[in-house]
């Protein structure tokens, strides 16, 4: 007898989507809040702290997270972490430097909360079809990220840090409201801590996270200070931003179709190399002083962000673990905490040299180790069928 396929939850999408869209927008509004900062004479390094604190505090709050969701309701929880995150996005309307990094704090513990909680509530929901929802889930908070980045410079220009703030807490607090009426699912059993580790002492665990980190760590760093590079560079910085951020969320489809034709780990390989690629011409067109790559490679870079999101889970959810959330944490953790550091090389890079250049090399060869480990760890055979969560 023919299996029956769930329907996917609509109204759930609906309402953790809406939370989600507008917690991307609060983290992709960060690059403008930088460059005012700076204007204000705030150090480049300084202001750029706040995306390590926004991408340490996410990494830390995933396994609370996880632990949270197995003992009491997974949509409380969620919930929660969306009011973490409408409060942190109201703080950051301040745009001082104490504000704003207190707001990237509560950003991170928040959207540990939510993230977790929102996917495995779709991966509880309907379990045939966990992929499709978590990836339209992931990707509204994608789109939201693109929305700020490319929106906020103008905004902040026109009507100040307030406005944009309440706007993004607005959204993320209809989520939180919406997510507390929604039905509950039947919660994990709890797991022994050491079961967390299990992923993080294999290569192939490893090397996944850094994988997370050289995609979701690396477009949280260039959405901090892409704003920054562009201002009087000679290029038209709203239609970059726009084009970056268009080209960012197209990624996650086209890693999808890519994925289907070569296989999971040829996709994420041939899009770390071109992510190599990208960022080394980005460093040599700021050095050169040529406008028109540099907004080539920028918009580049949104493709070598994008591309591998997709085909990264789905080798995790296949490889590593049969609890999504101890395969969550293991992604977030290594991810995350691998890439809190950029966001403030950057800006000591730019205090020190007067340009991004020396940084943006610098992710160029982190993203071709990262490369050279998968080759080694993973490799890039003919694709593995990957299987939903069993949740």
């Amino acid at each position: 007898m023919a299996r029956t396929t769930r329907r996917l939850p609509r109204r759930a999408l609906a309402t953790l989507g809406t939370g989600l869209f507008g917690l991307g927008v609060a983290v992709g509004s960060y690059g403008a809040v930088v460059s005012l900062l700076i204007d204000r004479g705030v150090a480049p390094d300084a202001a750029g702290f706040g995306m390590t604190l926004f991408l340490l505090m996410q990494g830390v709050a995933a396994l609370p997270a996880d632990r949270l969701t197995r003992v009491v309701s997974v949509p409380r929880a969620c919930a929660a972490g969306f009011a973490l995150t409408a409060l942190g996005a109201l703080v950051g309307g301040w745009a001082t430097l104490p504000a704003a990094l207190a707001s990237r704090a509560l950003l991170g513990v928040g959207q540990g909360v939510a993230f977790v909680a929102s996917m495995k509530y779709v991966g509880r929901r309907v379990p045939d079809r966990t992929a499709t929802a978590q990836g339209l889930l992931g990707a509204l908070f994608t789109l939201g990220f693109a929305v700020g980045l490319a929106s906020a410079p103008g905004l902040l220009e026109r009507v100040g840090p307030v406005v944009p703030a309440v706007g993004a807490a607005a959204l993320i607090g209809g989520g939180a409201l919406g997510t507390v009426t929604l039905p509950d699912v039947r919660t994990d059993a709890p797991v022994p801590m050491g079961a967390y580790l299990a992923p993080l002492r294999t290569p192939t665990g490893l090397v996944l996270g850094l994988g997370n980190m050289a995609t979701f760590g690396f477009l949280m760093v260039a959405g901090t200070w892409y704003p920054g590079v562009l201002r009087g560079a000679g290029v038209p910085v709203t239609a970059t931003l726009v084009g970056f951020s268009l080209a960012t969320v197209a990624g996650r489809a086209v890693g999808g179709r890519l994925s289907e034709r070569v296989g999971d780990r040829r996709t994420v390989l041939v899009s770390f190399v071109g992510s190599v690629v990208v960022l080394a011409l980005l460093a040599l067109a700021l050095r050169m002083g040529t406008p028109w790559l540099l907004a080539a490679t920028i918009v580049g870079t949104g493709l070598g962000f994008g591309v591998p999101f997709g085909p990264l889970f789905a080798l995790a959810f296949s490889e590593l673990a049969d609890d999504a959330g101890v395969t969550l944490v293991a992604m977030i953790l290594v991810g995350n905490v691998g890439a809190v550091v950029y966001p403030w090389l950057l800006g000591r890079t730019l205090l020190d040299t007067d340009s991004f250049a020396l940084g943006f090399v610098a992710m160029a060869a982190t993203v071709l180790a990262v490369a050279l480990l998968w080759l080694s760890a993973i490799g890039t055979d003919a694709p593995t069928v990957t299987r939903p969560v069993s949740e």
